[in-house]
């Protein structure tokens, strides 16, 4: 009887081993699959920041080359108005030594002074209007391209980026068709929705002149000052404008108004004028109140100006769309990736790939049921607007493309984004939930 029952319990040993054995696979195996879900959240987490980032730092350097080219334009004006005010100086040496003729003490001082500043003022108006022609060219040739480049390939890096970045931090990571269509909105919002380029006769164009305008330092703005007794005024006026998005002109005049009983007579005694243009304008400036104020001095003037063609005009630069709207602007960058079912190698599919038969003589797997045919992760980033200090005036600064002050941070990954990257309808299981 005892060698009838030996050996009996060696068997529920083994099938306790057996079950033991098979819940450790299974568990270990979940926990891989966590582990896998895991790293792929944060790979989608790297790649979408990586992407957003890049975004940003495209639309800082944009601000960069807005900021240089804003620099470069008021440069310009400033020759400009060093050659007005230059040849305003020679008019009125000139007409102090014809004055100095008749005062015999005078004549020779005045007329050195004359002669010395007629020759500065020849070299001046020989030289700047070159100076002038080259730092319009490298504005419109130059960093107004860069910046067209920097637009178009900002959108082709962060989708470069999103590869490299994920495979980086998951090798086994895939960017599939939820990311290309998730691209596809990106790239929209990043073409269309975002900015725009400022194009010449355009109303954004002359916000970006009247932007030029208020940059221009005091020389160029105004150069203006006079003195006043009883009956007698002497007025010096002058200024440099930007005309209609092709010209910069200057106009400097000093004359002395004489205030009879019934009107008032001008007698100009200095004048001068200096253009830089792309093509003929006719609109007229305030040129700091030349005009209003010495008219006959300013006509002098302008009958004598012989205008540069050098100039290029104000270039097309981009800004945010419809930079009125003063409102807070964000650009989203979202992203899905998938680990395949194939290349995940959970204990169960290495050791035990064909599942195991149970008691009911059938065969059961034990891999982890995956929908979707793998592990998926979405992760979205934006892009926004902030200044990294308050502004000392204490205003608020809204975003636009002259201020490098853009950011990227995570964000939480919209309906609208999941429901556009479900791969099928009808799953009972969300492949882009936490765990899966």
């Amino acid at each position: 009887m005892r060698r009838l029952h030996s050996g009996q319990a060696s068997v529920f040993v083994l099938a306790m081993v057996a079950s033991l054995v098979t819940a450790f696979a299974v568990s270990f195996g979940a926990g891989q699959l966590v582990n896998d879900k895991m790293r792929l959240v944060n790979a989608a987490d790297a790649a979408a920041y990586s992407a957003a980032q890049w975004e940003a730092r495209s639309l800082n350097f944009q601000s960069y080359l807005n900021r240089a080219i804003v620099a470069n334009e008021v440069a310009i004006a400033q020759l400009v108005s060093l050659r007005s005010w230059s040849s305003y100086v020679a008019t009125l040496t000139q007409n102090g030594a014809a004055v100095a003729r008749w005062i015999p003490p005078l004549a020779g001082p005045v007329q050195t002074l004359e002669r010395g500043w007629h020759a500065v003022d020849s070299s001046l108006q020989a030289v700047a209007p070159g100076l002038e022609a080259g730092i319009s060219a490298w504005n419109v040739d130059v960093l107004a391209t860069a910046e067209a480049l920097a637009h178009q390939q900002a959108l082709l890096g962060a989708a470069d980026l999103v590869g490299e970045v994920a495979h980086a931090n998951e090798p086994r990571a895939r960017v599939n068709e939820a990311t290309r269509l998730l691209q596809v909105r990106n790239g929209a919002q990043w073409q269309n929705q975002f900015t725009d380029r400022y194009r010449r006769g355009g109303g954004d164009l002359r916000r970006f002149v009247d932007l030029l305008m208020k940059s221009r330092d005091g020389f160029t703005r105004s150069r203006r000052s006079g003195i006043s007794v009883p009956l007698v005024r002497v007025a010096r006026r002058g200024g440099t404008d930007l005309l209609a998005e092709h010209s910069w002109r200057g106009l400097d005049t000093l004359s002395v108004h004489v205030d009879l009983l019934v009107n008032s007579v001008e007698i100009p005694i200095g004048w001068g004028a200096a253009e830089t243009r792309s093509r003929t304008v006719t609109q007229r400036g305030e040129h700091g109140g030349s005009l209003s104020s010495n008219p006959a001095a300013s006509r002098r003037a302008l009958r004598g100006l012989r205008p540069s063609g050098l100039y290029r005009g104000v270039p097309e630069i981009r800004d945010v769309i419809t930079p009125s709207r003063q409102e807070e602007r964000r650009l989203r960058y979202a992203v899905a990736l998938q680990i395949p079912e194939s290349e995940i190698l959970t204990p169960d599919r290495l050791l035990m790939p064909n599942g195991v038969r149970g008691p009911d003589g059938l065969v059961h797997s034990l891999a982890v049921t995956m929908p979707a045919g793998g592990v998926h992760a979405q992760s979205a980033a934006e892009v926004y607007f902030q200044r990294p200090s308050p502004r000392p005036d204490g205003r608020h600064e809204f975003p636009s493309l002259f201020s490098p002050y853009w950011q990227a941070r995570l964000v939480a990954v919209t309906a609208d984004e999941r429901q556009l990257t479900a791969p099928g309808k009808g799953l009972t299981v969300d492949p882009y939930a936490l765990l899966p």
